[in-house]
């Protein structure tokens, strides 16, 4: 390994005891010199290294991704390191940059890295550059005091302010947000990758197209959004998110725990699934012109779809099912259509 090189003026911090530079780091020569030092941080969050990896994949997306500054703590006497005239600090092997912010970061690039087969777009990831602060001069409680200031002080954007900056889709942005936090949902299964669920084999509830036709339907009635309810996905975004996490953690505890097996269960069919988002629809949405509410106690609504009989012997569902891939191994019932309507006016009459 080569010496590591880092070009950057070190700003003098409390006269001639501490200093900070800021500099770039390609991410290979990051991955060479950092070090993780558990005294100083948190344990890592495993859970959210493949969430990173996902965000940082999409950095050829026409959005792009932005990833906040790392900061270190260089432990070594700076004066033998850094050429005041080249302005650069000389990494050699052996010596490490100790990190104070951004372990989950690194991890995550690490993750992405271990799991990527792309090798053109491995190399892209490693040539390309972070920005890093590079603190000297701090003992083990300066560093404390740094990441505690950093950890503490620091505010969230809120996503309603970054959702009016995203130009994508902000169904499919909602879609991907509720599903990276709810637990609930992860557990059921999203299909990300295809745009339909082989059943019976596959027991996947949704397809992320389907998960966010049903976030529609659910909060404006509508499988299709218009520019106005679009408009008050974006202004509402934060409460929106929150709720519907809550009503899904709430909706799929009260359903069996494999809505998905179709030889079992009704639910893992487009059309009842429509019908369960047009029944909450009705029961829980206040549609106050020009916003969006929910009743107080919306919960209990949904809590009563835990009475329903959600199985393919269902009698009220006879009549709108038939056999699919019949006598076959992989036979099941499967609703006529996907069409919601009829469906809807069964839960609507049983549990309204």
């Amino acid at each position: 390994m080569f010496d590591v090189k880092l070009k950057g003026l070190v700003n003098l911090i409390n006269g001639d005891s501490k200093g900070v530079m800021t500099t770039q780091i390609a991410v290979r020569d990051l991955l060479e010199v950092y070090v993780i030092d558990n005294e100083v941080n948190r344990d890592i969050n495993y859970a959210r290294l493949k969430h990173i990896s996902r965000y940082v994949e999409s950095y050829d997306s026409q959005i792009g991704v932005f990833l906040p500054s790392l900061v270190f703590s260089f432990s070594d006497d700076v004066a033998s390191y850094y050429d005041v005239i080249k302005k650069e600090l000389r990494i050699p092997q052996g010596v490490k940059l100790k990190v104070i912010d951004g372990q989950h970061r690194i991890k995550g690039l690490e993750y992405l890295l271990n799991t990527n087969t792309d090798l053109d777009k491995r190399e892209e990831i490693l040539s390309s550059t972070l920005t890093a602060q590079i603190y000297f001069g701090l003992d083990e409680k300066n560093q404390k005091d740094v990441f505690v200031d950093i950890n503490s002080n620091s505010k969230r954007v809120s996503m309603s302010l970054v959702t009016k900056y995203d130009t994508r889709d902000i169904m499919r942005v909602l879609v991907r947000d509720l599903y990276n936090s709810s637990l609930a949902l992860q557990n059921a299964g999203v299909e990300f990758n295809k745009s339909r669920i082989v059943r019976p084999t596959n027991e996947l509830l949704f397809t992320s197209a389907h998960l966010k036709s049903f976030i529609t339907l659910l909060l404006f009635g509508t499988s299709n959004i218009s520019k106005k309810n679009e408009k008050i996905t974006k202004d509402r975004y934060d409460d929106i998110l929150m709720f519907l996490d809550k009503l899904f953690t709430i909706l799929l505890d009260v359903l069996p725990s494999t809505p998905g097996n179709v030889r079992k269960y009704a639910l893992g069919h487009e059309a009842l699934q429509n019908a369960i988002a047009f029944y909450l629809h009705k029961a829980i949405i206040l549609e106050v012109d020009p916003d969006l509410d929910w009743i107080l106690d919306w919960e209990t609504e949904v809590e009563k779809l835990k009475s329903f009989d959600w199985s393919v012997r269902n009698p009220l569902f006879q009549s709108h099912m038939i056999e699919s891939r019949p006598n076959t191994d992989y036979e099941f019932k499967a609703f006529i259509d996907n069409k919601h309507d009829k469906l809807s006016k069964i839960l609507e009459k049983e549990l309204l």
